[in-house]
């Protein structure tokens, strides 16, 4: 037959997820292979990663335990784009096909010059991983995804205790011999995920005009000024707070019971260097405001009145 008349053809379009315990294991499990294959011999990383005394770094400290892997930083803007003058003047000497390149699509949102800088990668001859521990929705609902291989934290996004996976779209990256579970300990695929997309999204919209008023008394930024359209779907809101001690604000809104957290406000060790201040800067201002989909909006004006009034402005 010329056109079957209907599919038949199990290998077209198969994609196998691997699962983990977390989203770590997944992205040290993809690295220990492809250097023990010998296909990796340098990674280059956002400088903008965070470090916690109780859990460590995620990304860190898969790249620091595998001892033979050479890792270079790659400078992000003061709005958490990447400096892609930066990134090209650091890949430049690699040798093709020995380096990997991992872009993190932070608190869900891809980099605005992603299409530019997934092409600058490949010239150069690299291998193009992403970070989506914040944007398995993102993914999931975009059409084109053309990294090499992806990496999830299902325990972010889902209620789940733990959980992890690995996608892998490269053929030879699929012929590596992985350590995953084998099963999905917690698997995501019984939830609506477009219900779970449409509820973040309108959550984050609502939350956003809500701040804006926060934003025109100099309170706050907004790190990401345009909404959020599809197929992005958001982890959190994040917000650069101005006026007052992001840490002290942090408890205080926890304590008033709306919980808001600080992602990535310690960097790793490697980072506090005047070479990433602008990344050493957000760190210190940065609040992640919640848009999950087990969040009631309307409790969103109480807690911008709580904010507004933390933050040394008065509520209305």
């Amino acid at each position: 037959m010329i056109i079957e008349k209907s599919v038949k053809n199990k290998g077209n379009c198969l994609r196998k997820e691997r699962y983990y315990q977390s989203a770590r294991e997944a992205m040290y499990d993809l690295l220990r292979n492809m250097r023990k294959q010998d296909m990796l011999d340098t990674i280059l990383l956002p400088a903008y990663i965070g470090w916690s005394p109780r859990e460590g770094s995620g990304i860190y400290d898969p790249v620091a335990s595998l001892k033979e892997l050479s890792v270079r930083f790659y400078q992000m803007t003061t709005d958490l784009q990447i400096n892609q003058e930066d990134l090209l003047d650091k890949i430049r000497d690699l040798p093709a096909h020995r380096f990997a390149v991992l872009l993190v699509n932070y608190f869900g949102f891809p980099d605005e010059g992603k299409q530019v800088i997934t092409k600058l990668i490949r010239a150069a001859g690299g291998w193009l991983i992403e970070d989506n521990a914040h944007g398995y929705f993102t993914y999931h609902f975009s059409e084109e995804n053309d990294c090499d291989a992806s990496f999830f934290s299902l325990h972010k996004l889902f209620p789940f205790p733990k959980g992890g996976s690995l996608i892998i779209n490269h053929p030879e990256l699929e012929k590596l011999s992985f350590q995953d579970m084998g099963y999905a300990a917690f698997d995501p695929y019984p939830y609506n995920l477009p219900a779970i997309a449409r509820i973040r999204r309108s959550n984050y919209q609502r939350l956003e005009e809500l701040l804006y008023g926060l934003c025109d008394q100099g309170h706050i930024s907004l790190l990401y000024k345009k909404g959020v359209e599809a197929p992005v779907v958001p982890q959190s809101l994040p917000v650069r707070i101005l006026t007052c001690d992001r840490n002290q604000l942090y408890e205080k809104m926890n304590e008033a019971g709306y919980g808001v957290v600080s992602l990535y406000h310690t960097l790793i060790e490697p980072l506090r260097t005047p070479e990433f201040k602008d990344s050493v800067s957000l760190s210190g201002n940065i609040l992640n405001l919640p848009v999950h989909q087990d969040v009631n909006p309307d409790f969103y004006p109480d807690m911008i009145g709580k904010l507004q009034e933390y933050c040394g402005g008065r509520e209305t």
